[in-house]
Order: C-alpha cells, then structure tokens, then sequence
C-alpha cells in the first residue's frame, strides 16, 4: 500500500507553531504570528479523545481478484528480445523508451508524446508496466488501452513474464456497503448512490456518496491502532510547497485549526461526469462509451455539511506575494495545486478559491464526523461548486503554480469540447421519485435542484408532464436547509411537484440570475451534462 509520505520540513519564523500541554496531558497547537491572533470561535469542538461514532465502516478487505487486461496480440516472425534489451531503451539521452507487458514488447518513443498521463510513463521507461497498471488500474478498463498496444508492439519477450503481482495494492481497502451504493469499478473504486436514496434525506451520509478513486485508497485514511480518528487528524501534516520566504514549511491540522478556527458549510460534490448515460443518450457517444462508467447515472452526486479551516485565510498568510498579486489582477495567473496522498493532483484557479464568498475549505468532517477513509480523510480539499475531480482528497501537499499541475487529470481528462480544464458545475436539477397519488390521477414528483459553480439560489423548480409544452411549478423544500457558516448556496434543494399522470416526466431549474437548464446540453466530451432530467413512469394498474 502507498503511505503518506513524511515531510517534516522547518517552519519559517513569520508562521511558527509551538505546542503547549495542557490539563490532563491535553496537547493544543497555538500558533505564533508577529500581526494576527488566533481564532478562538471553531464551529465544531474536537475531542481528541473522543471515539466518535460513524454512520460508515472503517475496517479493511482485499478487493476482487485483479482484471488484467491482455496485451496486443503477437505478430507471426515478429522478433524477440530479452529483458536486458528492454532495460537499455530507456528512453534516457537520446534512447528509444520501451516497455514490457504479459509478454509483448512495446515502443513507446512517439507514444508517450500523447500518453494521456504525460510524463508519468517515463516512470516505466526499460520495464514491465505491470506494476504500475495494477496501481493505475484505469487501464485495464479502458477500450483505447488495447489498441494503443496494438499499435505499438514491436515484438515479443524472450523470458517469460511473472504474472503474479509481487504485491497487490488493492489488497487493503475500505468496506463498501452495496445496499447504498452502485458500483462500477472495483480497481479503482467507483460507485454511485442509487436513485432511490439520493435525495431521501437533505444531508447525504457518508457510506451513500458517492465515490470516484483513480488509484488504492492510501494508508493514511485510516488512524493507527490505538488512536482515535479524532485525535489522529490533529497530527496530520500539510506541506505548503515553497510558501512563505521560499521555505515548504509544514503544519499540522491542530496547527492550522488553532491559526485560522473552522467553518462548517454546505455545498454538493458531483463527479463532473455524472449523468454521463443520459449524455451519451442524448447527444451520442463520449469518451465514457464502452467502459464501465459508460452506466453513470444521476448517483455521483450528494449533499453535505463540511467543516475545515478556510483557505482564503489559509493562502493569504503562507503566500502573501502571490496572493496580493491575484487580488490585484485578478488571480488568472496563478493556480492552486493540490496534492493527494494517493498520487492524485488537480488544480483550480487562485482567483476562485481566495474568494471568501467561494467557501473554499480543508476539510476534516463531514456532517459532523471525520472524513470516511473513502472520502478522503483526514483531511481533503473542498471547492464547493467546483467539479469533484478537483476536490483532491488524503491531502498532503499544496502549492502555487503560474500555470495548472500538468497531472493526466488536468491535462487530459476532465476537459470540456473547447480543451479547457472543467472547474465550475453548471445549474442542475434531478429527478430522483416518481408515485402516483393514491385515489388520484395525479403523479407526485420528487427531486433535488442545486446552482453549480456560481453559488445562486434556485428561484424555481418546474415540471412537465408533456414534454416541456406546459409546466407546472414545484414547491421548494427551503425550511430544510441547513443553518451554518455557508456564504452562499452551494447546497442543493429538495423539491415535489404534482402533476397529471404520462408515461414521462421532466423537469428543469432557473437560479435567481434567471439561467434555466436547456432541454439538451451542449456536448463536454461527456462531462456536465445537465439537460432536462427526463423520467419514464412505471405503469401501476
């Protein structure tokens, strides 16, 4: 299994941390600054010596037997090579760069050139990228994986490959309750909430969300044996990459809780590629078709009350250069780089996330609990309004870039039809019940409703019965929206409407700005689909 990596490096003297003892052996972080007290308002009080209670379970299983994918099919007289050949094309000085996989041998010189992960194939330059697909396991799912292999052999191994892996890193991941949640992958986990629990209750639980790995859930998301999950997400660390005075100086959580206090805002996270089915339905195929995410339904999504530290405290103070700069100019030329222990990296805009109004937070709870191993504890980024993909979970590192991190994930995946790298989640509105009313010929409707990126309130939810010729207006469940900390709404709105009974249903939001969802969304390569959610009826007789 991958480990958080341990990177103690000095503090620099404008934000050292000291520690004080306590009563009964309590440990507190106060952290030191020549201008600025600490908070002394948290909206959550920790205990670390609590044993919280969890509404999902933090035990370990090994995941299914791997599905490696087979390689290109060998080619009649091809020529065969031995493994110290393949070891000197490493692509080093001027060096083809070959690769090695179940047997085939690979030139991969030009191909790494468009390798969707970019420079990380160099990784496996002269060796067997077995090891690394079983981490990266997208590539066994993957359909452009085979014929890019197709394409790129240029022989056969001498040697026979070890097909068993020296390690499995999968062998230790988290307990997934299947009542709640639809799985599509189990290598790298991915899954959705069922339609029928996403919006029974306002707040989402953590063992319903959704969740979309890339890579093994690392060991970090748990607490070592004899700790308290509360306890233990006081000492976790975050580096804060070339901060304050050129130094990386590194924090605590405690450290950062005691300098800055916690928020607790409501917001949803959506994969960017939810609803990707319906997309696929409606403006053809994408490039989720013919992998398993092709099924995406409306389940990626879910709604959430975190609390953390913000981060347009946080920057400000470790990068007061840049951040001055941004509010100058007004931040497009600097990106916040956010780094998973998993090996996982996005980036969103300084601009964005500086924007107190924005509510950009280091997450450490979610409803009221630590963060499950899943989504990301102990601690994660959360950008409310922003695509999930940037929400970088098992945090470890942050840093600063004139330009977005160069991760496969912002350089090739998660990009909208014009190449731009998707950030903001556009206005949505699900269907997630229909009934009929009993004694009636009337159809109750029931759904969720939520603005994306700009953070607006919905004015008004509308359902049609004929296909959009007439509409009739929902109500709006506003008296249960939580009370918290939140700037503005990024969390969603649950909805019922009545309306005369039909084989099909839709529905369509408008915000306070007046945008209303179109009938079909423009093609995004298969991300942010948010046409008419459209619902055939079962008949009842």
């Amino acid at each position: 299994m991958f480990s958080s990596t341990a990177r103690r490096l000095w503090v620099s003297g404008a934000f050292r941390s000291a520690l004080v003892v306590g009563g009964a052996g309590t440990v507190a972080a106060v952290a030191l600054s020549p201008s600025s007290p600490a908070h002394s308002a948290a909206a959550v009080v920790l205990d670390p010596n609590a044993a919280a209670s969890s509404s999902y379970s933090t035990e370990r299983t090994p995941t299914p037997a791997l599905p490696r994918r087979s390689g290109a099919a060998p080619v009649p007289g091809e020529p065969t090579f031995t493994r110290a050949q393949v070891a000197s094309n490493d692509g080093v000085e001027g060096r083809p760069m070959w690769v090695s996989y179940r047997g085939g041998v690979y030139d991969a010189t030009e191909f790494r050139r468009i390798h969707p992960g970019g420079h990380i194939i160099s990784q496996a330059a002269g060796a067997d990228v077995s090891a690394f697909w079983d981490v990266w396991a997208h590539h066994h799912h993957s359909p452009k994986v085979g014929q890019y292999l197709k394409e790129i052999r240029i022989g056969a191994l001498k040697e026979k490959d070890d097909e068993e892996a020296t390690h499995d890193p999968y062998d230790s991941e988290p307990v997934r309750d299947a009542n709640v949640q639809t799985i599509f992958m189990d290598r790298p986990y991915c899954s959705e909430t069922p339609v029928e629990h996403l919006g029974s209750s306002y707040l989402t639980s953590p063992a319903a969300l959704y969740v979309r790995n890339h890579a093994p859930v690392p060991d970090c998301a748990w607490e070592p044996e004899g700790e308290s999950r509360e306890s233990n997400i006081q000492h976790h660390e975050v580096v804060f990459e070339e901060g304050d005075a050129g130094a990386s100086p590194t924090f605590t959580v405690a450290d950062l809780q005691s300098r800055f206090g916690t928020v607790t805002v409501t917001s949803i996270l959506q994969c960017a590629g939810n609803r990707a089915g319906e997309d696929i339905k409606a403006t053809g195929n994408s490039g989720f078709t013919g992998s398993p995410l092709e099924r995406i339904t409306v389940g990626m999504l879910g709604n959430a009350q975190w609390t953390g530290v913000r981060l347009a405290e946080v920057l400000p103070a470790l990068y007061p250069k840049e951040c001055a700069a941004a509010a100058q100019h007004g931040g497009g030329e600097w990106h916040v780089v956010f780094e998973g222990a998993d090996g996982y990296s996005g980036s969103t805009p300084l601009a964005r996330i500086l924007d107190p109004q924005n509510d950009c937070i280091l997450a450490t709870h979610m409803n009221g609990e630590p963060l499950s191993p899943d989504h990301g504890y102990p601690m994660r980024a959360l950008l409310p309004g922003i695509a999930g993909a940037r929400n970088v979970k098992w945090l470890q590192s942050i840093s600063l870039s004139r330009v977005p991190v160069d991760a496969p994930w912002n350089e090739y995946y998660y990009k909208n039809r014009d190449g731009e790298q998707i950030q903001q989640l556009p206005l949505q509105s699900i269907i997630t019940d229909t009934a009929q009313k009993e004694g009636t010929q009337l159809l109750e409707v029931r759904g969720v409703a939520y603005s994306g990126g700009s953070g607006n309130s919905i004015a008004r939810v509308e359902v049609s019965s004929d296909d959009g010729k007439s509409w009739s207006e929902a109500t709006i469940k506003t008296e249960e929206v939580k009370k918290d900390q939140s700037s503005k709404s990024f969390g969603w709105v649950r909805w019922t409407a009545e309306v005369p009974r039909t084989a099909q249903v839709c529905c369509r939001a408008t915000d306070t700005e007046g945008k209303t969802q179109c009938e079909i969304s423009p093609k995004q390569r298969g991300y942010l689909y948010n046409g008419w959610s459209k619902v055939k009826v079962k008949c009842e007789k």
